[in-house]
């Protein structure tokens, strides 16, 4: 929100220096974003007169001008302008000005052989919207022309500060000249000298066709104001112009005009229909029952102001006068019943519709207007016909228009607000006024109170609010303009605080102080992710919203999606890990490991279900340097894979089985195996399968893993695991034995290996596989392994006699259990 400082000295009187009062309005909470000086577009830039002109020698289009600026020597400047003419007056810029708004710095120059002292300037050079061809005659546009030499600041309206203003969502009154006028009486304890507005509904009740009750609801407005004989054709007083200037809003024509001013002045949008083109668009004369509200229809379009088309579906809510369009409600209206410089009669509209409804249509059109910011924050229907009777009034003292109707819709009902407000609550919630004398300067010398009842009345009355005191406290009526934002209690607390300053009150911290320390799944969770990252691999963050391209029939998909391609929750993960390596190596790079704690999302029947996991993809090598490699690059086996996992995971301190898993289609049949925690299953690691890896142009030795997080979490967190056993190092040492047989291919290694763990208790200490071998040597159905078992006794040295039974039982356990020749 862009405000005028000298606009706002006419509605407040305050002598605060600029920046004094920026850091008041931004410790108040509006934040003041930027300052702008805009007589800086008019330094060194002065009135001139054109003494006399004579053409130049050698150009025909060009004129030689004798200037007076005020100074000993008239200035000689050269000037191509048609309307340069002797004996007026106009705007000179002098050598060593800069005209920002064509990046033009004036220097004394030489055009076709004569020297040019200066330039005379149009509006459009000094950046200022013109209608005019040519430089700027002043008699053409003033009577009261300002002393030559005099600077052209005042003239032009320049004399003028800028401040741009951060509005909050819940301070909808900042949106308004107005608002920052009463905030600024406030903060400053200054006088407001308001345009005064009639709050009399004596507006006759209409029944508008309003096809569409979520665009107006019952506590919201539509009114419409007819007037006639209306003189357009000029332009409106200088005042006005001039604010609209400095405030960015071109003027087009009086009527417009006055609509935008008090759109700034107020903060309600209003907008005028032509009277006469409504009639030609509908065939007959128009009454107010003709104006409606609905929604667009597929296929239908409509041409705004913008002179855009625009293709409309029902999720834009429209104006419509004989249900044709005329306007996009709140946001645009329509060329079709536009105000020109020949209108003579209009339908004034002034309407409050819900934020959302204007926010869905503004969205839908790709289009955000002022009349749609102030809409989306919110305006109050109370102020609505009072802005309205103020725009009937400039239009026929101004323009000499007739008001012949007034109308609102007879649903609306004017509401107001009464809070109740407890002294014994401002005081518990807000607790001591800390009151410093000034004469000293340690801090220490504050004394501590409560607020008094006679100061937190001053305030509220400087904020509108009308008070009736009652023994507790108040019954406050809250003022229009403040009804979106203090609707309760706490909020009137709130803003005794805000204006009084947060910290002029005593703060009062918890007593003791507590160091605040990690729960053990977060400590846990700490540790996985700097297991993760010493191993090499990058934490990675995607979005948990994908297309429709994940086509998943369990999907949750989003009622009011921006975009399609974010329509849906995602339902795994590994998709987007993959696109992650293709962009990696595809860009240069020789290896990719990722991982990332991550949600999935499903739906079954009606219940929806989200699923924390620990999910990762690796792709490639990952060294420090090449010279220690062979010419070839090796890619990444299966085992030194699954072994950067395991890695990653013993922080943990939990054991992880594998089993061999075959029903993942997208993952190899072969080499992909399900991970089990305490004999539970919490997912799986393996290969991508040949078709994964060509669809996303990556190697095949590429792999996935997909672990459920919060099984993982509870494990390691459990009591057993949690609390640290500490055993004595062995001291002694063990055994080593090797077994090796041939059995069915039906048994994996791993049930192999349990079974030698079960038997070979209590020295058995490991078992692990070393050799594996099938070929034409043995049986098609059959596979040879050989195990490595090692033996010890944490009290003595082992002899051959202490594990001969031991390892027997084991050899017998082998030939009975899963019928193996056994070879060693």
């Amino acid at each position: 929100m862009k405000v005028s400082v000298s606009w706002l000295k006419d509605l407040v009187e305050f002598n605060n220096d600029i920046d004094e009062l920026a850091e008041k309005l931004s410790m108040t909470g509006f934040e003041v974003e930027s300052l702008e000086d805009l007589s800086a577009q008019a330094k060194n830039v002065v009135v001139g007169f054109v003494d006399q002109i004579t053409p130049h020698p050698n150009a025909e289009k060009l004129k030689v001008c004798s200037v007076d600026v005020g100074l000993p020597k008239k200035l000689s400047i050269v000037c191509g302008a048609p309307n340069v003419k002797a004996g007026y007056h106009v705007l000179v810029a002098k050598v060593g000005a800069y005209l920002s708004s064509k990046s033009l710095n004036i220097k004394l120059s030489n055009l076709r052989g004569v020297e040019s002292e200066g330039m005379i300037c149009s509006l459009d050079e000094l950046g200022i919207e013109s209608s005019n061809e040519g430089i700027e005659i002043l008699e053409e546009n003033e009577s009261n022309i300002p002393p030559i030499g005099s600077t052209a600041a005042e003239y032009l309206g320049l004399n003028d500060t800028i401040i741009e203003l951060a509005i909050t969502a819940n301070r909808p009154d900042g949106m308004s000249m107005v608002g920052i006028a009463r905030e600024i009486s406030t903060i400053t304890n200054s006088k407001l000298t308001l345009p005064i507005l009639n709050f009399n509904n004596d507006f006759q009740s209409f029944e508008p066709k309003i096809k569409n009750k979520g665009t107006l609801e019952t506590e919201l407005i539509y009114s419409l104001t007819y007037i006639d004989s209306i003189d357009n054709t000029g332009k409106i007083n200088k005042p006005i112009s001039y604010k609209l200037s400095s405030l960015k809003q071109n003027c087009i024509n009086p009527i417009v005009d006055i609509t935008n001013y008090l759109m700034l002045e107020q903060g309600q949008p209003l907008h005028a229909f032509d009277a006469d083109q409504l009639e030609k668009i509908v065939g007959r004369k128009v009454i107010a029952n003709d104006f409606g509200i609905r929604n667009g229809k597929e296929g239908e379009s409509f041409v705004a102001l913008d002179k855009k088309e625009y293709k409309l579906n029902p999720n834009i809510n429209l104006i419509t006068c004989n249900d044709i369009p005329i306007a996009i409600a709140g946001v645009i209206g329509g060329f079709n019943s536009s105000v020109s410089d020949k209108t003579t009669r209009i339908w004034l509209e002034a309407a409050v519709f819900t934020p959302t409804s204007i926010r869905n249509s503004s969205r839908e059109i790709g289009l955000r207007t002022d009349a749609s910011s102030r809409y989306e924050k919110g305006i109050s229907p109370n102020m609505t016909i009072a802005v309205s009777k103020r725009a009937s009034e400039l239009i026929s003292s101004e323009l000499g228009g007739s008001i012949k109707s007034t109308h609102v819709n007879s649903e609306f009902k004017k509401k107001s607000i009464i809070v109740d407000l407890r002294l014994e609550k401002i005081n518990n919630v807000l607790g001591k006024l800390k009151i410093t004398n000034s004469k000293i300067k340690d801090n220490s010398s504050s004394t501590l109170r409560y607020l008094n009842k006679d100061e937190i009345e001053t305030l509220l009355t400087k904020l509108g609010c009308l008070l009736t005191s009652k023994s507790w406290g108040w019954h406050v009526e809250i003022p229009p303009y403040r009804f979106s934002d203090l609707t309760r209690e706490i909020d009137l607390i709130e803003e005794i605080a805000r204006l009084i300053g947060y910290d002029n009150f005593d703060s009062n911290m918890p007593d003791p102080l507590e160091p605040g320390v990690l729960a053990p799944t977060k400590l846990v969770e700490r540790r996985l992710r700097n297991s993760f990252i010493h191993n090499g691999f990058q934490e990675v963050v995607t979005s948990s919203l994908v297309g429709p391209d994940n086509s998943d029939n369990n999907a949750v998909i989003i009622k009011n999606p921006l975009l399609s391609e974010t329509s849906r929750l995602r339902t795994n993960v590994w998709d987007e890990h993959l696109k992650i390596l293709q962009r990696n190596i595809s860009f240069g790079a020789e290896g990719c490991w990722i991982f990332e704690i991550a949600k999935i999302y499903k739906k079954d029947k009606e219940a929806f279900f989200e699923t924390n996991l620990l999910s990762g993809a690796l792709t490639g090598n990952n060294r420090l340097s090449k010279w220690g490699e062979a010419s070839k690059q090796i890619s990444l086996d299966y085992f030194e894979a699954r072994g950067k996992l395991k890695q990653s995971l013993d922080v943990l301190g939990i054991e992880t089985t594998d089993k061999q898993l075959i029903d993942k289609n997208f993952m190899h049949p072969g080499r992909t195996s399900e991970i089990f925690v305490e004999g539970k299953s919490i997912g799986f690691f393996g290969q991508i399968h040949p078709s994964i890896s060509e669809k996303y142009d990556l190697t095949r030795e590429t792999y996935l893993f997909n672990l459920e997080f919060d099984s993982l979490i509870r494990a390691s967190t459990r009591k057993t695991n949690w609390t640290r056993i500490y055993k004595d190092y062995p001291t002694v040492p063990f055994m080593e034995r090797d077994i090796a047989l041939i059995h069915s291919k039906k048994y994996s290694s791993l049930e192999i290996m349990n079974l030698i763990k079960k038997s070979g208790r209590p020295l058995l200490e490991k078992v692990e596989l070393i050799d594996r071998y099938e070929g034409s040597s043995i049986p098609k159905e059959a596979i040879s392994q050989a195990f490595r078992i090692r033996y010890r006794d944490p009290k003595k040295t082992l002899v051959e006699e202490d594990i001969n039974s031991i390892h027997e039982k084991i050899r017998k356990t082998l030939k009975d259990k899963i019928k193996a020749d056994l070879r060693s």
